[in-house]
């Protein structure tokens, strides 16, 4: 598997409203997703030309202070491509969400990694204008962790 994107917590953008707290712990950069509001962030990356599916995202975290539990997130992607008929200043097109959970450590601070198959991926194709959107749904089911769940890196590769 190749690396096509790799991002950083000072690499998010974020809508208006309900996304997570881009903080420091220890002096390291983390997004902290809420266990109580389902909080969402983006990135931007331009795909590349020896892109080939499928593609995963590996979300790597760390627990703020549950030691018991699962964390749930979703991850879509918005692809266009040059000539599409989508209008940027007015629209989004994400999308099907796919979804990954992991059992949280049983040591709060240390790295665990939930790793997501986007099998809904929007046809992504090398050269498209993309972006990935991620999500903690805090109140689904399978999220049962208490407390913040903090993102390290979000690690994009494809089957190559």
């Amino acid at each position: 598997m190749a690396t096509i994107a790799l991002f950083t917590p000072e690499m998010a953008h974020y809508p208006s409203s309900n996304f997570p707290a881009h903080i420091r712990v220890n002096n390291r950069p983390v997004l902290a997703f809420d266990a109580a509001t389902d909080e969402t962030c983006y990135f931007t990356f331009k795909a590349p030309q020896d892109l080939t599916l499928p593609i995963t995202v590996y979300v790597q975290y760390k627990m703020a202070s549950a030691t018991t539990g699962s964390v749930y997130f979703q991850a879509a992607f918005e692809a266009i491509s040059d000539g599409d008929a989508v209008d940027l200043d007015a629209t989004t097109s994400f999308d099907t969400a796919n979804s990954g959970n992991g059992t949280v450590p049983g040591t709060a601070g240390n790295i665990d990694e939930i790793a997501i198959t986007m099998t809904n991926n929007d046809s992504i194709a090398a050269g498209d204008y993309a972006r990935l959107s991620l999500n903690r749904d805090a109140d689904n089911g399978s999220d049962t962790a208490t407390g913040d769940s903090y993102i390290l890196t979000i690690e994009v590769r494809d089957s190559a």
